[in-house]
């Protein structure tokens, strides 16, 4: 599902690019960073995250989004790195092959996808065995979810022991863990590292 133009007002700010990458530098030192590994980042939205991965730990970094004007965004003032970049997929079905990448990124995407347990599925058949799914995105209660699962079906309506269930059901392992923040609706960040 493509963002609103309020949304995509928002993430083309600066504050919006700073804090994607502190959130992501936060996170990072739960995996295992080596120079040339690849790294796909789902939802790129603007690409700062990308760029800024792919200048300070020179991974092979790919961008994804579904909306063709946020890659046109991102790809502004990407040609002086090589080892970066963008193109426009949906996150339920990507075009690359099985197994491609070490490290996948998905902040704030599944819960503007209705089907979201595909997408999950989809980051697990490219992400190589041993590597590490950093995962950031609101979730409801419990209570919450059972209500909006009969009113809505444009947005993805989870709990975060829905995502938990369903990678662990991939041999996904959490590793750390971040308090949430938020209250009706829970921002949770989840480093997990797939295990077979």
């Amino acid at each position: 599902m493509r963002l609103g133009k309020i949304e995509k007002k928002c993430m083309l700010g600066k504050k919006h690019a700073m804090r994607g990458i502190e959130h992501v530098e936060r996170l990072l030192p739960y995996t295992t960073i080596n120079k040339n590994q690849s790294y796909l980042e789902v939802g790129c939205g603007n690409g700062h995250v990308c760029k800024h991965i792919a200048s300070k730990y020179q991974l092979n970094v790919t961008g994804t989004d579904v909306d063709p004007e946020m890659i046109r965004f991102a790809k502004e003032n990407s040609d002086d790195i090589k080892n970066c970049r963008f193109v426009v997929a949906d996150a339920t079905a990507m075009p690359f092959e099985s197994h491609t990448f070490d490290i996948i990124l998905s902040f704030g995407v599944i819960h503007h996808i209705s089907d979201w347990e595909k997408a999950l599925d989809e980051m697990s058949r490219l992400l190589k065995p041993q590597g590490f799914l950093i995962f950031g995105d609101f979730a409801y209660s419990e209570g919450m979810a059972r209500i909006l699962k009969r009113i809505i079906n444009k947005y993805g309506i989870y709990t975060i022991d829905d995502v938990i269930h369903r990678l662990k059901s991939k041999k996904y392992q959490p590793l750390h863990r971040e308090k949430p923040t938020g209250t009706i609706l829970k921002y949770y960040s989840i480093v997990f590292q797939k295990m077979g």
